[in-house]
């Protein structure tokens, strides 16, 4: 039997942690990007997310150098803001221990789901078949 964990809204809510680098780097390139210019694309992966808004206000962005600097951003924030939710860490404790295969699915691009993992405290890849889209 295996069991997929939702990265966001089941083991964390990584959203505002996201959102606040995305919006320090869209800043720092010179737009003025506010939390609600992402909701349209909240789900849609990285590039959607960074890139719908980009598009929303007709702004140039090399979306590649755009997703390195938002990572950049994200570590420190990260650092001292991402939890799991309550229970969260325990329960796939508790189904390692009962011999159950793990996976984690998220929208999100890898470097930032195993940062997530990371930071609540699970391995960077709970079982074959982590899967992202």
């Amino acid at each position: 039997m295996e069991v997929i964990f939702d990265m966001d809204g089941v083991l964390t809510d990584s959203e505002p942690l996201i959102n606040a680098a995305a919006i320090a780097m869209f800043k720092e390139k010179g737009l003025d990007a506010q939390p609600e210019d992402f909701l349209p694309f909240v789900g849609a992966g990285e590039d959607r997310y960074i890139g719908g808004v980009a598009e929303k206000h007709c702004f140039p962005l090399d979306l590649p150098s755009a997703k390195t600097q938002d990572i950049r951003d994200l570590s420190p924030t990260r650092s001292s803001a991402a939890q799991a939710f309550p229970g969260a860490v325990e329960l796939v404790h508790a189904c390692r221990q009962a011999g159950l295969r793990l996976a984690v699915a998220s929208s999100a691009d890898e470097v930032k789901i195993v940062a997530n993992l990371r930071q609540i405290g699970l391995p960077p890849v709970l079982g074959r078949g982590s899967h992202r889209g």
